[in-house]
């Protein structure tokens, strides 16, 4: 992310949210209290705590209070304080028009990242908020129900999971992600406030479904105007005022490709259980190449022009549930499917991973 103009200050902290430098303070420290009549943030004192492991894990479940020094009218907001104990946050943010199936590929995702699907490449993942975790396990457990999500909700000013990422040589790097509903990018007004989490992400997931990057391919599909995507179109316009827009490494990602499984090239990356496999920059440049090469076959050219802003970067096909929803629900449950390659070469990309392979991936 971004530094501060007037170089970097110890004092001071990037807030992903409003995307102000704030004083990060820990007097007070804040905890989320919720009771029958609603929730509430309420100061924490720990001075009277004389145990230093009480302590410790007491203040490892508090927040700050973000200042948001601009005023700009961005809704009060807390911070974890792991948000300062483990170097700079990755901000991964999901891009997609609505519908496209992001907040299902995000949730699968996380499930089996949480699981130690990725403990393979010696990576662990855990809750670093715990207030918000709450709100995202009630996605999860309704996504292993087999209940079909609801639809991203207007939630511009916050994001959606908070995890430490831990690796074999014992480094945690915080691990941010926004999830905003694709219409949410191109509403007018709130002084830019919508999808601001662009000017500091670190990283980016591009997702779109079979229905529109691949049109050609079924008669009855969205075909002409309507296949070009508005929200791929403007965010990429929003990170132009970045100057760097060529640096930041993306994924792009083909979701609910299940549809396309008997499809080829889709079908030999279906068959492929490769998230425990040793990490490859050439496994990654071989899907990139076969995705691109079916987009391009397609006509898909709206995809692949947001793929060529980018100098790193690579193309996946998923399936966050597997198989299609019938009537609100998925009667022979959730199967994802390869839902960690996207996640596993975005921490690549942003040197979470690191090692000569994972240097190469996206190049």
């Amino acid at each position: 992310m971004n530094q501060p103009p007037v170089g970097p200050d110890p004092a001071r902290a990037l807030c992903p949210i409003c995307l102000d430098y704030f004083p990060w303070r820990e007097d007070p420290l804040y905890e989320r209290v919720v009771e029958a009549s609603g929730a509430r943030w309420e100061p924490v004192n720990l001075s009277g705590i004389n145990n230093a492991v009480k302590r410790a894990d007491r203040r490892a479940r508090c927040y700050v209070k973000c200042t948001n020094p601009s005023r700009d009218g961005t809704p009060e907001h807390y911070l974890p304080v792991s948000h300062r104990g483990h170097g700079e946050p990755v901000v991964i943010g999901l891009v997609g028009r609505g519908k496209s199936g992001k907040t299902h590929l995000l949730v699968a995702m996380l499930l089996e990242a949480l699981r130690g699907d990725l403990s393979a490449h010696g990576l662990s993942f855990e809750p670093a908020d715990e207030f918000r975790h709450l709100l995202f396990k009630q996605s999860i457990d309704q996504f292993l129900r087999g209940k079909k999500l609801d639809s991203t909700k207007d939630r511009v000013h916050d994001f959606a999971a908070y995890f430490l990422v831990r690796t074999p040589d014992g480094r945690a790097r915080p691990l941010i992600f926004f999830d905003v509903a694709g219409e949410d990018f191109m509403t007018p007004g709130l002084g830019g406030r919508n999808a601001r989490f662009l000017l500091g992400a670190t990283a980016l997931m591009f997702v779109d479904d079979p229905e529109h990057t691949v049109p050609a391919r079924r008669p009855d599909a969205i075909d002409g105007p309507a296949a070009q995507n508005d929200a791929f179109n403007t965010a990429v316009a929003r990170l132009r005022s970045r100057g760097d827009i060529r640096k930041v490494p993306v994924a792009v990602v083909i979701t609910k490709a299940d549809e396309l499984r008997y499809e080829h090239p889709v079908d030999r990356w279906f068959r492929r259980d490769d998230a425990s496999e040793p990490l490859s920059a050439a496994g990654f440049r071989a899907e990139s190449r076969d995705v691109f090469a079916l987009l391009h076959h397609h006509g898909a050219q709206p995809v692949l022009e947001v793929f060529e802003q980018f100098d790193r970067g690579t193309l996946h096909v998923v399936s966050a549930t597997g198989t299609p929803v019938d009537q609100g629900v998925y009667p022979r449950g959730v199967r994802p499917v390869r839902v960690l390659r996207p996640l596993l070469a975005l921490l690549a990309m942003t040197g979470v991973v690191e090692g000569p392979e994972a240097s190469e991936v996206g190049r």
